[in-house]
């Protein structure tokens, strides 16, 4: 089998054609307005949907939340998250013990928020992660814990969310003719 080969023109063996494109994309981007965040000056925005660090909810009697049932742990694609459970005097019978974080292997994917039974981990507002040390980056209970206050708007961002995928699966249930656990609203 023989291939034939396309001989190249004077200008083509130059590349003054690829050379004028290239400059002529370089030109047009040089006049055009710049998107530049001044960083510290200028801080990121925060939206609801915005995916910070994960921080754990500290109730009002200053107790976590958290029932150290390890589903976030479990979840955790970047094996992030350690608990050590132990039991307790209170209601709910187990707390955790030990909870960390290594915020160096975190990909704040969300997983831990959307694993908790007990809404007690939330994805925070925490943007900035800077330090010197890996130990300083291994966050444990005490740095974790904020109040429920500070998770509002997330939570009710969260709620909508799971409203939406509950109301969307109940309609789908419906369609399909089991109306008796649709009617009665289980999954």
């Amino acid at each position: 089998m023989t291939v034939r080969r396309h001989s190249l023109s004077w200008s083509e063996r130059l590349y003054l054609p690829a050379v004028a494109r290239g400059l002529a994309i370089t030109l047009r981007a040089m006049f055009r307005p710049r998107f530049t965040r001044q960083y510290p000056e200028e801080p990121m925005p925060k939206y609801p949907v915005t995916r910070g660090q994960p921080r754990l909810v500290r109730k009002e009697d200053g107790a976590p939340a958290c029932v150290s049932c390890g589903l976030c742990e479990y979840a955790c694609p970047a094996f992030a998250i350690t608990i050590d459970g132990g039991e307790t005097e209170r209601f709910i019978e187990r707390e955790p013990k030990r909870f960390e974080i290594d915020m160096l292997r975190c990909i704040l994917c969300g997983f831990c928020e959307e694993a908790c039974p007990k809404d007690a981990i939330f994805m925070s507002q925490e943007l900035e992660l800077a330090g010197y040390t890996r130990e300083e980056h291994v966050l444990g209970l005490e740095q974790l814990l904020r109040p429920a206050s500070d998770f509002e708007e997330r939570m009710r961002y969260v709620g909508e969310i799971n409203h939406r995928w509950h109301a969307t699966e109940l309609a789908a249930r419906a369609r399909t003719g089991n109306k008796d656990a649709a009617a009665a609203g289980h999954p």
